[in-house]
């Protein structure tokens, strides 16, 4: 049953630090410990193998004979952590600038069988349920689908789409990390995906904060990174 059936949708967030004042998941505490979290920057990309999209180096351009967007300098760019791996990213905080932070990500054996990301206020915002095939939904965003058709292979399997609000974008791997671009022909470069020892690192640029992208971003590297069949 969708969990959205017997609510209202609230209306999207209207800026970086404006969050869900109450929840949306209010029965559910939280699941499944994952015991899969692979080093390989695409890891979880590809069905969830644990192994890169492509056998050579460098991976081909997924805009056809155009270069990739020259990334904004780090001046233009927000970085965000998801870190305090327990023991993987599916237990584990997101942290702004600052430190401070902003969600948390809880899978235990209280509700086994889901993730719940939650806001500082203790407000679901998105729930993932991993079944077969795993389904997501994010409060005011999304409503409760596969995660294969909100994150879509590319026929090439060279990028994967999103969708937020009605606007398209796609992830496609670049160096050590996973970006997210606008359009395909003027593709503009959103956000990026990359690996330290021990943390997520999300950077987004003033642009992709402004189209209120930051729920969907970290729902999506979570997705991404975890180690898990999405598709």
């Amino acid at each position: 049953m969708n969990l959205y059936a017997s609510k209202r949708l609230g209306t999207p967030l209207r800026s970086l630090c404006s969050l869900v004042s109450h929840s949306l998941f209010p029965s559910l505490n939280a699941t499944v410990i994952c015991s899969m979290y692979h080093s390989h920057p695409y890891a979880g990309w590809a069905a969830g193998h644990g192994q890169s999209l492509w056998p050579t180096s460098p991976p081909p351009s997924v805009l056809g004979a155009l270069p990739y967007p020259t990334l904004p300098a780090p001046s233009n760019l927000m970085a965000f952590y998801i870190t305090d791996f327990s023991p993987t990213i599916l237990n584990s905080r997101v942290v702004g600038p600052q430190g401070q932070e902003y969600f948390t990500i809880t899978t235990n054996n209280e509700m086994p069988g889901y993730t719940v990301v939650k806001n500082t206020e203790g407000a679901s915002i998105a729930l993932v349920e991993w079944k077969t095939p795993p389904m997501v939904e994010i409060r005011g965003l999304l409503s409760k689908r596969d995660i294969k058709t909100w994150l879509p292979l590319s026929p090439d399997r060279s990028s994967r789409a999103m969708e937020v609000r009605r606007m398209r974008y796609h992830w496609a791997p670049h160096n050590d990390s996973i970006n997210l671009y606008s359009g395909v022909q003027a593709a503009t470069f959103l956000a990026s995906i990359s690996r330290t020892r021990t943390s997520l690192v999300i950077q987004m640029t003033t642009d992709a904060l402004q189209l209120q992208l930051l729920d969907s971003v970290v729902i999506a590297a979570l997705l991404l990174q975890c180690g898990r069949n999405i598709d």
